[in-house]
């Protein structure tokens, strides 16, 4: 089976044949979370290692007990929006952080991104579908990303210090 491209997957989410994923409330950055599982979820039938790409929902707004409890299971501020961690041919894994046009990434998330992609990682800061689909789509054909691709995390920030960004520098996106 093919892969569908980007024009064929918003007309089936247009005409309601896509799969759903119902959310009561969206700002921008969820609703571009759902849009990229939607877009995985069909495209899971030619990419089955797509099974694999995981969200741990360790943000939002949660009651005081319940934040208390997820953090003394393990919870971790600043881990990727998305993971995929099984290995291709370049990477040892995705991991993808999703921002709205004018989100920032955390000191928190620096350091998460930092770290996956010292192990390897393909890693990227994405903040549209597009963007998401550019990613996915390399790591699943194993071709690099040219290195002037703005949502690559290794283009603008491989030289980035957690330390030097928890003080405040100005190469966060």
């Amino acid at each position: 089976m093919e892969s569908i491209s980007l024009s064929q997957f918003k007309q089936l989410v247009a005409s309601g044949k896509c799969p759903t994923i119902k959310v009561k409330r969206q700002n921008p950055e969820e609703s571009l979370h759902v849009a990229c599982l939607q877009w995985v979820l069909l495209e899971q039938r030619s990419h089955p290692i797509l099974r694999w790409l995981v969200h741990v929902p360790n943000g939002g707004k949660r009651p005081k007990g319940e934040a208390g409890k997820l953090k003394a299971m393990g919870t971790k501020p600043g881990y990727p929006d998305l993971t995929l961690p099984r290995p291709s041919h370049l990477w040892r894994g995705l991991a993808i952080e999703l921002k709205s046009p004018d989100g920032r990434v955390s000191p928190e998330q620096v350091d998460w991104l930092n770290a996956f992609l010292e192990d390897d990682w393909l890693v990227a800061v994405c903040r549209s579908l597009d963007d998401f689909i550019a990613v996915v789509r390399r790591f699943l054909i194993n071709t690099p990303l040219p290195p002037d691709t703005d949502v690559l995390w290794k283009a603008r920030h491989s030289a980035v210090s957690a330390k030097k960004t928890a003080k405040g520098s100005s190469c966060l996106p």
